[in-house]
């Protein structure tokens, strides 16, 4: 559980209950809580439903409460408080699953194949069998930055447009990223090859 409430809270309270407790939240009450009471372990078995993950369906689900308590202003009652609050629940999954998928496809005689295109000083490493594994330990040490923008125009194949969008960036800033990605890759690889 994420909070719990001393009082407890009923099985048949109804939905309406969710906006009222959360137009109390918005006033200044102490009503949040009450609102996790409520939610959570049905939010919980949603966002697993769609993950199959329990580690990550708890972060999720705190990341989901938490862009409920931050973006309040935006629940206007179209909806239930639960469909708006589920609607941020799956949409976090889905996020995940999307990159979850992106990582799991990964493949690193690709992105060495592209590296060398751009880069042929690079070939020599990655000729030989060790050196997938000495890409993915220089992957790993590369600023997440540097990793992303490698990733998108390697991996997903983005352009330098499309990759720039993805990381709110203009493609100017896209070339130059790429460019020191490379230059801290094959620096690297290089120190890697030396010990």
């Amino acid at each position: 559980m994420l909070y719990k409430d001393d009082a407890g809270t009923s099985d048949n309270m109804h939905e309406e209950t969710g906006e009222v407790l959360f137009r109390r939240f918005r006033e200044g009450m102490d009503a949040f809580d009450l609102i996790v009471s409520l939610y959570e372990d049905e939010l919980s078995r949603y966002i697993y439903g769609i993950i199959k993950d329990s580690h990550e369906t708890k972060h999720l689900t705190i990341e989901a409460f938490g862009q409920l308590a931050t973006s309040g202003k935006k629940f206007a009652g179209k909806s239930t408080l639960k469909t708006y609050l589920f609607t941020i629940g799956k949409n976090l999954a889905l996020r995940h699953m999307k990159a979850r998928q992106k990582h799991d496809h990964i493949s690193y005689d690709e992105i060495a194949e592209a590296l060398c295109d751009d880069n042929e000083t690079l070939h020599g490493y990655l000729e030989r069998e060790e050196s997938k594994q000495q890409l993915h330990e220089a992957m790993s040490e590369l600023t997440e930055d540097h990793r992303t923008v490698l990733r998108l125009l390697y991996f997903d194949g983005l352009s330098y447009r499309e990759a720039g969008r993805e990381m709110g960036k203009s493609e100017k800033q896209i070339s130059l990223l790429a460019y020191r990605a490379k230059v801290a890759l094959k620096k690297r690889l290089e120190r890697n090859d030396m010990e």
